[in-house]
């Protein structure tokens, strides 16, 4: 999933701390980022993956609002992030996703 920032705006150079980074997220949509594991596995030797993991990425035609996500807001057990990470409110989405294939 990837969100898609927009909406209140901050001045160049501001820092939005993490509890209003919301109030900046316009929607969110579903992402794919593909490798191309055949280059992927050739080029690795010696100095690791380049063109293989920036094969091509792909976003949904659709963009979710936020507000339509409520339902699926779930807490997450806290942690101790570093210190400008940390969210009085932390969470997570648990939206079950189903897939089905086609054969063309």
């Amino acid at each position: 999933m990837a969100m898609l920032v927009g909406g209140k705006t901050n001045k160049l150079g501001d820092i939005i701390p993490v509890e209003q980074a919301h109030e900046n997220i316009f929607g969110y949509v579903m992402m794919n980022d593909w490798s191309a594991r055949d280059i992927q596995k050739w080029e690795y030797v010696p100095l690791g993956p380049f063109l293989g993991k920036s094969f091509a990425t792909t976003i949904s035609p659709w963009v979710v609002v936020p507000e339509a996500l409520e339902e699926f807001k779930e807490t997450i057990p806290t942690r101790a992030p570093l210190p400008y990470l940390s969210d009085p409110n932390p969470f997570v989405y648990n939206i079950p996703l189903e897939v089905y294939l086609r054969d063309l």
